[in-house]
């Protein structure tokens, strides 16, 4: 029953930028069943970092994503919480995909950042960001707000195997 029990967040205060949304991540290899998981995130800056929470569609935790000056921690319900240098290892570590999940702070704000590698460069009309391609993950910003765009569709083929991370964000406070 303890995994089904989800804690109450944080209050922010005052630190910076807040997103919610929904989220879907499909993977599938040639001869395998499409793995799917899909649910709520919260995403927020902190005074040293930036938080990622995963909720199921009932509102249960499914993982918490923690970044800060020393490193990244991932807490899970069920497995003892872990910890690496950075999100993208500490991701890798936990679910065998190389995300590049240490931009989704500048991704879920619009900007490309001042990471290498990042190629093919799409802007709209007005000068945002709406493709691009980094670490072999293409990249695509739609539909923006004022504090960035609220519809991301992340997609790679590692080891053959396709992956798709959508993130829809319907609320964002500052």
């Amino acid at each position: 029953m303890a995994a089904c029990a989800t804690p109450t967040p944080p209050a922010l205060d005052g630190v910076g930028l807040e997103r919610q949304g929904r989220f879907a991540l499909r993977a599938q290899s040639p001869d395998e069943q499409p793995q799917a998981v899909q649910g709520n995130f919260r995403w927020y800056q902190t005074h040293t970092g930036w938080v990622l929470s995963l909720s199921s569609p009932l509102g249960a935790t499914l993982a918490q994503l923690t970044v800060d000056g020393t490193g990244a921690g991932l807490r899970t319900p069920d497995a003892p919480d872990q910890r690496a240098a950075s999100a993208t290892a500490l991701l890798e570590q936990a679910i065998g995909e190389p995300v590049p999940i240490d931009a989704l702070e500048d991704w879920i704000q619009g900007r490309l950042g001042s990471a290498t590698g990042i190629t093919n460069i799409t802007r709209d009309s007005v000068g945002r960001v709406t493709r691009f391609t980094q670490a072999n993950w293409q990249v695509s910003f739609e539909r923006y707000d004022s504090r960035g765009p609220t519809r991301m569709v992340l997609s790679s083929q590692h080891q053959q195997r396709d992956v798709v991370l959508r993130l829809v964000i319907n609320q964002s406070t500052q």
